[in-house]
């Protein structure tokens, strides 16, 4: 069973509480982060979490900014890592790795910051911080990780608004030895064409934690060619992860043309372990 953990604001979320003022180099690169830490509550809370992968801020303190913030993330408690930048802390999330063990996920969103104000246009985007942590009695330990990560589904600088649910949703074995997970995004372009995205989560507890882009997920031309109906074209798909038993299991996408519901083809996507991406096998 999947549960969420909402994480407590316990230094600087929303206060002055961090002060002072000096250059330093961005935290998470010259951190070395703490492996292992007791808590009194045996919860993840925002204060464990910076103890443990971004403890130099606790040392070398930043002029503290009180950001505005739009209607999306004021939904989240937040820590300044860096002059410009912003962490957000989504709720963690709680699975079984594939021997049964509970593992934690959770997720910093990282937003640039000018003046005060979130960089959210509709061309901006946000990168991720992935975190994975067990707990044994009241010790959690950091398991694996992966810092900035960039191809992830982003609209109005921030994940897109299925990311997490999606995440929790789609939990399961993506390799021998590992759980993963997916989502689809769909992005409008010029003209109202819309296109869409299957994107992978990738947790194994040794090796690349990693979100990447699967590949295309279909397209609805409807709206471009609203005048022109007769060249409008709509496809969607499905996704299926196929279990071979291999290190990473291929997945499988079924693409269906709306105006011809009766055909369909499919593509095969492997992961290339020397590139680290999804690339399309064949098609069917």
């Amino acid at each position: 069973m999947k549960k969420q953990y909402l994480l407590s604001a316990i230094i600087c979320v929303n206060t002055g509480l961090i002060i002072g003022c000096q250059t330093v180099l961005p935290y998470i690169d010259t951190a070395k982060p703490t492996t292992t830490l007791k808590t009194s509550s045996g919860t993840l809370s925002v204060n464990t979490i910076v103890q443990m992968v971004y403890p130099k801020i606790l040392n070398e303190p930043l002029a503290h900014v009180t950001p505005v913030l739009n209607d999306y993330f004021k939904s989240y408690p937040y820590q300044q890592l860096e002059p410009n930048i912003l962490g957000f802390f989504h709720p963690s999330i709680e699975y079984k790795n594939p021997q049964g063990e509970t593992r934690y996920l959770v997720i910093i969103e990282k937003v640039k910051i000018n003046n005060g104000y979130i960089q959210d246009c509709r061309a901006c985007s946000s990168t991720v911080d992935l975190f994975i942590f067990k707990k044994q009695d009241n010790h959690f330990q950091l398991v694996n990780s992966a810092l900035n990560q960039k191809d992830i589904p982003t609209a109005g600088g921030h994940l897109y608004v299925s990311f997490k649910h999606d995440l929790q949703k789609n939990l399961r074995p993506f390799g021998k030895n590992m759980i993963g997970s997916y989502t689809l995004a769909t992005f409008t372009g010029a003209g109202g064409q819309e296109i869409s995205t299957w994107y992978a989560v990738l947790l194994p507890d040794v090796g690349r934690v990693q979100v990447l882009e699967i590949g295309s997920a279909g397209n609805d031309t409807s709206s471009y060619y609203a005048d022109r109906p007769e060249f409008a074209s709509i496809v969607t798909s499905t996704l299926r992860v196929v279990n071979n038993q291999n290190t990473y299991y291929p997945v499988e996408v079924t693409y269906i043309d709306q105006d011809q519901p009766k055909k369909s083809y499919k593509s095969l996507f492997m992961y290339d372990q020397a590139k680290h991406i999804y690339v399309e096998y064949e098609k069917k």
